[in-house]
């Protein structure tokens, strides 16, 4: 006979660690036991709602029609039930015991005089799921509507507190759900841009969620204004209601239409993206991968190409410019970048972006330029030598991550991706040409895709690896969790500099140059930031902007920054058509990044350490703030521009210095 009580024990061990993990109250109450300031009568609550979460899984779990003969037998009590009341047991002394160190620490349970590290969150539980057998349904939109509608009825009725909050609970397990959902249909779609069906899922999950935030901050403002509210502000706690009186602001019902066209555009440009233009060469149509670049002739088919290409997705992106800037307008603002940084979380200004940027071009662009002129010919060399692919980044990373003094949780990170078939790599015509990382909400299960055919070397492998871990940390999120991408930048391009030292065993000889390009890539990456931000900013300042005009200031923009102008290749940059201003971050994080490098030339350990403790912030976090507490500069405010350019001026043996354009 077979044994049932695995797949059964597995069931309740992921059914409770969810819901227990998606209690607002829960995670309310672990922050304030981190911070010092939870109460024991809170650690008695804490031990009734893990009860009841322990009760509703095992209730769920053990069905008479999912027990052999239809009995739960004492064998089946006693691996199910038993290890389940254990770790309640265990969570519920763990906190206790916390508590009372608090109280004892500070004679009164008062406010910790200490910063935290992290928010505190529940442990994480990544479930046991391969993406390529995971089924995909459409959430039951009309259902989730309709709980929605019951909840504020019980608002209106004003008599059922209890039943009110557990049922917002249970709305916020179904958001879960179909940003889980969402995921994986855009994840299918962005595999094969021809698959119509996925295209279509993709459209409608995203138009839903955006009715469903205006519904959810609707009904979370109903709640904070009623007699609930009291009890709703202990359940969810300071930091989730401070995100929805914020997040409130960014959306609203006058909008969703404007934002469902908006997606419809994004979507638009993304199929189109996909596709090959070509032009004419002796009566055969070329494309991009056919040119030799060397030839003349083939370097006036590639603008011909890519003028056409310019013209289509320019096209695009100038009807979002409109779109963008009169949703802004309807939500208050005067400027659409203003509303973007707002959007984006940020916790600087399009001002101290610009102050940044000046200091980018004084400092920074010197660099680059000098870099180019003394490396540019080793570093080609080097390249074209090489014959080290994207693949061959995976064992090198699985050693690093082993032996390299990284902490565990990264090869077990690693481990999880690969055994679960969590990421799509490889190329072809239909694949969406990009490399990002996304989360299976539902699942605590992040994903990295990437398309090989452009991304084609190890350190692509190594930056989306930082995303990933990033996410796996951060486990699964609620409805108005926020992830700082000034951070997320930060562990990805942090850790690309980090597995410099396993340069010498994939390149050989070739190791130093390997590395320099990484160095000028980064480098570029700021200066490129800096310019497409200030590009925004221009065409967002006139959105009536022709699209030749736009390509002439975007050619100017880049002279100013890289030495050279780029006129139509700026459509390329999906982030401007699906995040807007979203590509400053890459200039900021660049910037820390190397910055890391730098540490890591004087003392590897502390880089190291510093890593890991800006791991830690996954959600929730402010980026200033958390750059302080891991020991990395504040770019705007300090002089680390400066500092990581003299860096890099020492360390490549550059001439001249920072600052000076006979570097």
């Amino acid at each position: 006979m077979t044994d049932a009580v695995p797949e059964l024990w597995e069931q309740i061990s992921r059914d409770f660690n969810r819901s227990a993990s998606t209690d607002v109250w829960i995670r309310s109450f672990l922050r304030r036991v981190k911070d010092g300031t939870a109460t024991s009568e809170e650690a008695s609550v804490y031990a009734g709602r893990l009860g009841t979460h322990a009760g509703n899984a095992l209730a769920r779990a053990l069905k008479k029609e999912s027990l052999p003969d239809g009995k739960l037998n004492w064998n089946i009590a006693d691996r199910t039930i038993r290890p389940l009341l254990t770790e309640v047991h265990r969570r519920v002394n763990d906190a206790a015991a916390a508590v009372l160190a608090a109280c004892l620490l500070f004679s009164a349970c008062g406010p910790n005089l200490f910063q935290t590290q992290a928010e505190e969150r529940p442990p994480v539980v990544h479930a046991d799921v391969d993406f390529s057998t995971l089924e995909y349904a459409r959430p039951d939109l009309d259902a989730l509507n309709a709980k929605i509608d019951t909840a504020l009825e019980q608002v209106s009725a004003g008599d059922k507190e209890e039943e009110t909050l557990a049922l917002y609970d249970d709305i916020l397990a179904d958001i879960s759900e179909l940003d889980t959902m969402s995921a994986i249909a855009g994840i299918r779609y962005n595999i094969d841009l021809t698959d119509e069906y996925y295209e279509a899922e993709e459209l409608a999950l995203d138009e839903a969620y955006t009715r469903l935030d205006n519904r959810m901050n609707e009904l979370t403002g109903a709640i904070l204004e009623s007699g609930y509210g009291k009890a709703a502000r202990a359940r969810w706690g300071d930091g989730f209601v401070e995100r929805y009186e914020v997040n409130s602001k960014l959306n609203s019902p006058e909008i969703e239409e404007l934002s469902i066209q908006e997606q419809a555009l994004v979507s638009e440009y993304q199929k189109l993206s996909a596709t090959e233009y070509t032009a004419e060469r002796d009566g055969e149509a070329v494309t991009l991968n056919d040119l030799d670049l060397t030839q003349e002739s083939d370097i006036a088919l590639y603008y011909a190409i890519y003028e056409k290409r310019n013209a289509e997705l320019g096209q695009i992106y100038r009807e979002l410019v409109q779109l963008r800037v009169e949703i802004a307008k309807k939500l208050g603002y005067d400027s659409y970048t203003d509303y973007a940084y707002d959007l984006l979380g940020r916790d600087f200004t399009k001002e101290d972006a610009a102050a940044f940027s000046e200091k980018v071009k004084e400092y920074l662009a010197p660099i680059s330029d000098a870099i180019y002129n003394r490396y540019y010919s080793d570093i080609a060399a080097a390249q074209a030598r090489t014959d080290v692919t994207f693949d061959d980044g995976i064992p090198v990373l699985e050693q690093a991550l082993k032996n390299g003094g990284y902490p565990a949780a990264m090869s077990d990170a690693l481990t999880y991706m690969l055994e679960h078939n969590l990421y799509s790599f490889g190329g072809g015509a239909n694949k969406m040409a990009a490399g990002y990382t996304t989360l299976l909400n539902r699942y605590a299960a992040p994903y990295m895709f990437v398309n090989t055919d452009y991304y084609t070397d190890p350190g692509t492998l190594f930056h989306e690896f930082g995303h990933y871990y990033n996410f796996y940390l951060m486990g699964e999120t609620l409805w108005n969790d926020g992830n700082n991408l000034d951070l997320a930048e930060i562990h990805s391009q942090g850790l690309e500099v980090l597995m410099f030292d396993t340069y010498e065993d994939m390149y050989g000889e070739d190791a130093s140059y390997i590395e320099y390009a990484q160095l000028m890539n980064l480098v570029d990456s700021v200066l490129q930031g800096c310019a497409e931000d200030e590009f925004q900013q221009s065409v967002f300042e006139d959105p009536d902007m022709p699209l030749d005009e736009m390509n002439l200031l975007h050619a100017q923009i880049y002279q100013d920054y890289m030495g050279y102008p780029l006129v139509y290749e700026w459509v390329d940059i999906h982030h401007h058509f699906e995040t807007p201003f979203y590509y400053v971050s890459y200039a900021t994080s660049a910037v820390s990044a190397l910055e890391l490098w730098a540490d890591a030339l004087e003392n590897r350990d502390k880089a190291m350490q510093i890593y890991d403790k800006l791991t830690q912030y996954t959600i929730n976090v402010e980026y200033l703030e958390t750059l302080k507490k891991v020991g990395l500069s504040d770019p705007f405010s300090s002089d680390c521009v400066q500092r990581v350019a003299q860096a890099l001026n020492d360390e490549m043996q550059l001439s001249g210095k920072p600052g000076s354009k006979a570097a």
